[in-house]
């Protein structure tokens, strides 16, 4: 009997729209695209931007990045890169082409980072190594502010 009352006295609820029947779907698909390629724009133009700076100051020690994401992986060009913004000598790259090799070299430079009182938010080598793009560029842009920008203040 309680059951019966309950389900007589309970309105009944329409259910919820389905994307397709909402009539703002379209438009929240065009909002969502959009702001996606604005993203990506930005992402762009940061990789572009920040490769040229790289390559103003590797040409000083004739070496060059082509893909800011491809060419970090190995920490090679990364540890260059310190040493021609810093004036100091890091410790040598260690050879070898394996992942942990790789893992090793980055983590040398972030290593001389945090020497230099760098602060890196939630960036592991592991992060550049396996080319993450929003790190990388994070990373590019954190010795930007600590070598370039801080040097004028």
């Amino acid at each position: 009997d309680n059951m019966e009352q309950q389900n007589n006295n309970s309105s009944w609820d329409p259910p919820e729209p389905r994307g397709w029947d909402d009539p703002t779907a379209p438009a929240k698909l065009f909002e969502c695209s959009r702001i996606k390629a604005l993203a990506d724009e930005r992402e762009a133009v940061q990789k572009k931007t920040f490769t040229k700076w790289l390559n103003s100051h590797l040409s000083r020690v004739c070496c060059r990045v082509g893909d800011l994401y491809t060419d970090l992986r190995d920490g090679c060009v990364l540890t260059r890169l310190l040493e021609v913004l810093s004036g100091e000598q890091l410790p040598r790259p260690t050879r070898g082409r394996m992942r942990i090799h790789s893992l090793e070299n980055v983590d040398k430079a972030l290593q001389f980072l945090k020497e230099q009182r760098v602060h890196l938010e939630n960036v592991g080598s592991h992060d550049i190594v396996d080319g993450n793009h929003r790190l990388t560029l994070g990373l590019i842009w954190t010795i930007i502010l600590r070598f370039q920008i801080q040097v004028i203040k």
